[in-house]
């Protein structure tokens, strides 16, 4: 007993061997479906890995971290020349002290001290960014140490002038000698190297949330030893001025009980600071509203490159249409002798459709095979990467045959509707 099963594939293979009658015409109708294909497989597999290295790159900075740096105010005091003046900014001792002690969903707060010197070795000087932070803060921001230890809560309590360096800054000393247990002048205080990040260098984005300058090698020193020898005191001399800034914290990352209580927790902080800073000193980053402010770009950006890339698909939908309704007019006769030898409607109606989803699930697999390699590309020539997941692989397939259907039921109905007596005399 013959099943539907059976029917379909009959047909199908029916319709792959009328395909291969008019090889160059059917890969001629097949390039709108191949190109369509390829390029929406190729814009989900790149935008999946755009979207993979903005959430690697965010959770750089911590789902739950709320960072908070001081930020100097514009000028309120138009001062002259000639003239010694202070001014204070940014985050205070207090206020770390009341978020630390008073909010409920903080896990954790670490403050931090930042300050620009000159560091020099052997008569090479360079600019950096030296922090002084806590022990925790390396594990908070996943900085890992490739040679020699981080500093640990003994350096801490001792204030040891020890520090942590990335090898760039090594490199750019063109020292030759082992970088542990190097000493480096950092404002004029001897420092020892105990330590050198795996990491090359934090990305721009990450530099920017955490107030560091692009231009400048990062240096990381036990908070306490910062504290104690360049203080909270910065000395600035222009022409005719001086300037003496003193900034009690210039950064405090707190880190929220779990990721369902940050945008609470920045709230309550940025309420806090709002009532105490008339002059808005300070700014509030938070990762994981970065995060979901990018997926949700990331969502978009998807939307519109599938929709550009499905106009390829509705020219190939239409290439079909106009492919299948002249090979209709050319085996006229022949759906005549189909009807004189008892073919109903439904038959006809299904021959050419699936004639038409053959087209269009053979070109779907051409184009699948066309998207990987342009993504291959992509990968190969541009810094982008790309992520090709299982179910994209389905849903081009599924586009392909959708569009054969859609695209083919006119032809077929077409078909379908001839007379049987007209279509036998057709010449």
């Amino acid at each position: 007993m013959i099943t539907l099963l059976d029917r379909i594939a009959e047909v199908f293979i029916l319709g792959l061997k009328s395909l291969l009658r008019n090889k160059l015409r059917s890969l001629l109708t097949m390039l709108g479906m191949i190109f369509g294909v390829g390029s929406v497989i190729a814009m989900l597999s790149v935008g999946a890995g755009a979207r993979y290295e903005i959430l690697s790159r965010i959770q750089e900075l911590g789902i739950c971290n709320i960072i908070v740096n001081s930020v100097a105010p514009p000028d309120e005091i138009k001062h002259s020349d000639n003239v010694d003046w202070m001014n204070r900014y940014g985050i205070t001792f207090q206020d770390a002290d009341y978020i630390e002690s008073t909010f409920p969903t903080v896990s954790r707060l670490l403050r931090v001290n930042l300050v620009k010197k000159r560091v020099w070795h052997q008569g090479t000087g360079l600019e950096a960014s030296v922090l002084g932070v806590e022990p925790e803060h390396l594990d908070m921001f996943r900085l890992r140490v490739g040679r020699g230890r981080v500093f640990n809560r003994i350096d801490a309590d001792s204030a040891a002038k020890v520090c942590i360096v990335r090898r760039a800054l090594i490199q750019q000393m063109k020292s030759i000698e082992d970088p542990i247990g190097m000493t480096l002048h950092i404002g004029g205080f001897p420092f020892q190297v105990i330590g050198v990040l795996q990491k090359e260098r934090f990305r721009s984005h990450m530099r920017k949330a955490l107030a560091i300058d692009d231009r400048a090698h990062e240096i990381y020193i036990p908070y306490e030893t910062s504290m104690r020898v360049f203080g909270t005191f910065t000395y600035v001399r222009r022409t005719g001025s001086r300037e003496v800034s003193e900034v009690e914290l210039d950064q405090i990352v707190v880190r929220a009980a779990s990721s369902d209580l940050v945008f609470s927790t920045s709230q309550m902080i940025a309420s806090m600071l709002e009532h105490f800073h008339d002059r808005r000193d300070f700014e509030i980053v938070v990762p994981l509203e970065l995060l979901r402010q990018s997926e949700e770009t990331q969502k978009v950006f998807n939307i519109v490159m599938v929709l550009i890339a499905s106009i390829s698909l509705v020219v190939g939908g239409i290439g079909i249409a106009n492919i299948m309704l002249a090979t209709i007019t050319e085996r006229t006769k022949e759906i005549g002798i189909r009807r004189a030898l008892g073919a109903q409607r439904k038959d006809i109606l299904f021959q050419f459709l699936t004639e038409t989803v053959a087209i269009a699930v053979v070109g779907g697999v051409l184009g699948l095979l066309f998207g990987l390699i342009a993504i291959w590309g992509i990968v190969e020539y541009t810094d982008w990467k790309a992520m090709i997941e299982p179910h994209y692989i389905g849903i081009s397939l599924l586009i392909s045959c959708s569009v054969g259907m859609i695209f083919g039921i006119f032809p077929a109905r077409r078909a379908a509707r001839m007379d049987p007596i007209t279509a036998l005399r057709y010449e």
